[in-house]
């Protein structure tokens, strides 16, 4: 997907939660900052927020635009993982460009965890 006016992706939300120990876990990257927020049978129990240098962000979005062209479908679910389940949103100022699910590794997965651990440090890796 070409990066036109209206397609700049502005942000990226991941939401994680695991459904036997009602642990949930949101992701929100920002222009400069990565938001990290840990829920426990809905209630907020805690949360940090981490800087991105441009580099960072660079290298993350270029991975966010390959994510808009080669996910297939929407859902990402396969039956052995089905208690931890995620959803990822890239959306631009004024929309969603994509929204997929699933219970394992989207194509691109790896790429994603290994630019935001950077960041945020593998303990706060929630994702696939």
């Amino acid at each position: 997907m070409e990066k036109s006016k209206g397609n700049h992706i502005t942000s990226c939300t991941i939401s994680w939660e695991n459904t036997e120990d009602v642990l949930s876990v949101v992701t929100k990257v920002l222009q400069t900052e990565v938001h990290v927020r840990f829920y426990d049978s809905g209630a907020l129990m805690s949360g940090r927020i981490w800087p991105m240098s441009e580099q960072q962000k660079q290298e993350l979005y270029s991975v966010l635009y390959k994510c808009i062209d080669d996910w297939d479908g929407d859902d990402y679910s396969v039956d052995e993982f089905d208690s931890n389940r995620w959803q990822f949103k890239i959306c631009t100022q004024r929309s969603c460009l994509k929204t997929v699910c699933g219970t394992a590794e989207p194509p691109h997965g790896a790429e994603i965890k290994k630019i935001l651990s950077e960041v945020i440090g593998e303990d706060n890796c929630y994702f696939f």
